[in-house]
């Protein structure tokens, strides 16, 4: 009798703690036995580890869930097709920015819509096409190609300076045989001057060497 009791102890504990587990479910939100919504379909590249039954948010706000997730074929490209439930009570808008993010330190991925303002919202069953995500690889790659591109631009910026370097070098030289040949023209021409005025000085002062012949 007392085994009996031991056992019924222990099947009443298991039935108790199914049903605790049951209700805080229920009460989170994550069983959905009463809540009504609708679907909205998002296609996507790549959807980067998504899983069924990952939350969707509105605007940071848990709205729905990802119900189902499709892969289809069109015109060579592999596309995925994920089928969001959002709760009959939210509205979205008909021109959201739909993304795949991830939340906290776990890495837990969800469907994040960024809804904006906006009197038309999107009716039940409509698709969607879902912003690219981007790819760490694919950033370091061009990030990569910048940084060599950036650094061939300062190899010929500074080619390009020794070269100003060499012109301005060539230019203060021809301007310094310029300077030097300007000067002797100047030099001259006062020479020239001078002797004019000798000249001059020298006819006023004796006239008749104009009609003189050596």
């Amino acid at each position: 009798m007392k085994k009996v009791n031991n056992e019924v102890k222990v099947g009443l504990f298991f039935i108790l703690a199914v049903f605790t587990l049951v209700y805080m479910t229920y009460r989170t939100g994550k069983l959905d036995l009463k809540r009504k919504g609708y679907p909205l379909y998002v296609v996507f590249e790549e959807v980067a580890g998504i899983e069924k039954k990952s939350p969707v948010m509105l605007n940071g706000f848990e709205v729905g869930k990802v119900n189902d997730i499709d892969v289809r074929y069109e015109n060579d490209e592999t596309k995925m097709i994920l089928e969001l439930w959002i709760d009959r009570n939210v509205k979205v808008t008909s021109n959201p920015i739909i993304t795949i993010k991830t939340l906290g330190l776990m890495g837990e991925k969800y469907v994040q819509i960024a809804s904006a303002k906006g009197d038309k919202f999107l009716q039940p069953g409509e698709t969607l096409q879902g912003k690219r995500i981007l790819d760490m690889d694919v950033m370091l790659g061009q990030a990569e190609s910048i940084a060599k591109n950036v650094n061939q631009l300062i190899i010929k910026m500074a080619e390009l300076s020794d070269e100003i370097k060499v012109l301005a070098g060539n230019i203060n030289e021809t301007v310094d045989d310029s300077q030097g040949a300007i000067a002797r023209i100047l030099d001259n021409v006062e020479s020239a001057t001078v002797s004019l005025d000798e000249l001059s000085l020298d006819l006023k002062q004796h006239p008749w060497k104009l009609f003189y012949k050596n």
